[in-house]
Parts: structure tokens; C-alpha cells; sequence
């Protein structure tokens, strides 16, 4: 499969993110629940009980997560073999962040019991999601600082502090709703950007 094809499945994930978090956000449910995306998790609009929320959670979630997957299931047979294990490993990684950014759609909160299983589960795939892709770009990271062109290793280090620090610690800066939905697009960006970027990686094995 192509390169661009795979930077199209980056780009038709980002967009059914963008369109459901904005479009579901501007339905008459969304105001009836008083919903702001300056105070509320995205995941509220797909919260059990919220009308619509399974075909938001489906749009928001699981296929931008499995389209991510698509667009990142060749990173590791594209990395070149002088990077080494730790970049191997860390485009896994990568790809696991997919599987969890999904597996958020169909583990959906329930905003009447927020320590409860359901929205406990849903919390466990948002940490895995985070963690899996900030400790897969320092392993990326780490293997490409042998390449001669420094861009990837540059990118995978910022976006592995960028995506934690906006879901985790951005509160102090911003409302933490839009800090976490950063943390969310700065993913997108770098899944667009890496997808693009196949070509040369094997041009350089």
C-alpha cells in the first residue's frame, strides 16, 4: 500500500474526530446536558444515557482509532534497521495508542456513577493511550538519533512530552476540557506527520 494511502487514513481519522467532536457538541442533547467544551470531557457526549452518544462514541472514537491503526501498522516494518530495538518497540507502541484511542468509543463513562467499573474502565484505555504513545516516541526517538536527518527523533521527543503534558498538566494554562482535546489533535498531527514521512524512512533501510 502507498505511503499517501496511509497518510489519508491519518487525515480521515482526524476529521471524524474534528466533525463529531463539533458537530455532537452543537446538537440540542449536548445543550439540554448543559454541555461546554470549555468544562466537559469529550467523553461526556458519549457517556451512557447521553442521546447519541453511541454514534459519537463510534465517529469520535473508534473509527478515527481504528483509522490511526491503519495509518500506523506499517511504522515498524518502515523504520530503519540501524534504529534499532527501542524504535521497533516504540512503534508498537504507537500502535497500541490506536487500539486504546478506540477502545475508549466502547468502554463509555457513566457520568451518574463516575467511580464506577464502566467509566473506571474508560479511564484505564485514556491512560493507556497516553502512555503507550509517550513511551513509544521516546523509544522512537531514541532510534532515530542515529539518522541523518534529525526531523523524525525531533518530532517523536516533542510529541511524546506535548501529548502528556497537554492531557495531564496543561489545567494551569488552559481549561483542562481544551487541554485535553490539544493532547488529543497534537496525536492526530503526529500520526498525520509520521504517515507522510514512509517513504523516506525506507529510503533510508
Amino acid at each position: 500500500m502507498r505511503p499517501s494511502r496511509h497518510r489519508a487514513f491519518a487525515l480521515s481519522a482526524l476529521a471524524s474526530f474534528a466533525i463529531a467532536a463539533i458537530a455532537f457538541g452543537l446538537l440540542p442533547w449536548a445543550a439540554a446536558i448543559d454541555y461546554s467544551h470549555r468544562r466537559h470531557p469529550l467523553a461526556w457526549l458519549g457517556a451512557t444515557g447521553v442521546p447519541g452518544a453511541l454514534w459519537f462514541d463510534a465517529f469520535a472514537f473508534v473509527v478515527p482509532g481504528a483509522l490511526a491503526a491503519a495509518a500506523l501498522w506499517p511504522l515498524r516494518d518502515a523504520v530503519p534497521a540501524e534504529t534499532g530495538w527501542s524504535a521497533r518497540i516504540g512503534a508498537r507502541l504507537a500502535l497500541l495508542s490506536a487500539f486504546a484511542f478506540a477502545a475508549q468509543g466502547l468502554l463509555p463513562i457513566d457520568v451518574e456513577d463516575l467511580d464506577g467499573t464502566a467509566s473506571g474502565l474508560h479511564g484505564i484505555a485514556w491512560t493507556l493511550w497516553w502512555i503507550a504513545f509517550s513511551a513509544g516516541n521516546v523509544g522512537l526517538a531514541w532510534g532515530f538519533r542515529k539518522r541523518r536527518d534529525p526531523a523524525d527523533g525531533f518530532v517523536a521527543f516533542v510529541a511524546a512530552q506535548a501529548v502528556p503534558t497537554c492531557a495531564l498538566f496543561a489545567q494551569a494554562a488552559m481549561p483542562i476540557a481544551l487541554a485535553q482535546r490539544l493532547a488529543f489533535v497534537l496525536w492526530f498531527a503526529w500520526i498525520v506527520w509520521i504517515a507522510g514521512r514512509y517513504g523516506r524512512l525506507r529510503g533510508d533501510a
